[in-house]
């Protein structure tokens, strides 16, 4: 027994250790923050211009914004701060979120739960420098499994990253289609509001290291892998569908971003639910 204590021990102290260092690395600076692409669409949206412009309008490629209006909209308010002001405070934002995708992890504190926590935490406070809108949106579903506002939450997320929409699956496999229908809905009606914009240069491309820039057919491919296995699971009912939707996502987003990971996370309110009705 004291050999074990003393491995878990070392297993958490490592486990910690990489935290700190993954938190580090991303804070180093002239990082170039993806908050600068939904301010400038909040500016345009204050100037009366375009919302969507084609990326060779863009002076750098992270400035691109794809996401629904309304989120341009969120974004009008803090623009009548200054800049750092308004960066700052969502910078805090996303720290709290962060916190938040954990806390449903420790409410059952075990050597497994508290790894998934610390590796959780530490990916999500990594994207903070970025400020990439990720940690929010994990934040916001790991809360919100609980209470009926879950499928609300699910459409809001998939309006703004389609690929947290593979969640849905949760849903089937557990024969809510009212929430799942829900789910769909709300995405669907966030997004129809990009219609009333001028969409001809609306980007279709991904910034950063994107598997479908360098192998558009191989990420094809896996998607659809993806999708008929998540497919197989949700069609069997099996409680295993929500990891692994929330696995999913980070495999089948075309650009590799590490917090999208976090979803895992996400879902653990989703699972043990899902167990109990089992």
């Amino acid at each position: 027994m004291a050999t074990e204590r003393v491995a878990r021990l070392l297993a958490l102290t490592l486990v910690g250790f990489g935290v700190v260092v993954l938190i580090g690395a991303g804070w180093i600076p002239g990082i170039k923050p993806d908050a600068d692409a939904y301010w400038l669409a909040a500016n345009r949206l204050r100037a009366g211009d375009a919302l969507y412009l084609p990326p060779d309008a863009y002076a750098d490629p992270i400035d691109i914004y794809r996401y629904a209006p309304w989120f341009a909209y969120a974004w009008v308010p803090l623009t009548h701060l200054p800049q750092e002001v308004a960066y700052t405070l969502w910078r805090l934002v996303l720290a709290l979120a962060a916190v938040a995708a954990v806390v449903p992890i420790l409410r059952k504190p075990s050597p497994a739960g508290l790894t998934l926590a610390l590796l959780t935490l530490g990916i999500l406070l990594s994207n903070v420098p970025a400020a990439n809108v990720t940690a929010l949106m994990v934040g916001a579903l790991a809360i919100a499994w609980r209470s009926r506002a879950g499928p609300i939450v699910l459409g809001v997320a998939g309006s703004l990253k389609i690929f947290p929409l593979l969640l849905v699956a949760g849903y089937l496999a557990e024969r809510r289609w009212r929430d799942a229908a829900v789910a769909l809905g709300v995405a669907a009606a966030l997004w129809s509001h990009a219609l009333l914009f001028e969409l001809s240069g609306y980007p279709t491309g991904f910034g950063g290291v994107s598997l479908f820039d360098v192998a558009p057919v191989a990420w094809v491919v896996l998607v659809l892998a993806v999708v008929a296995a998540i497919g197989w699971l949700a069609r069997r009912g099996s409680r295993w569908t929500w990891l692994a939707a929330a696995a999913a996502i980070p495999m089948a987003v075309p650009r590799i971003w590490l917090p999208d990971t976090a979803y895992v996370a996400a879902v653990v309110d989703a699972v043990s639910r899902s167990r109990r009705r089992s």
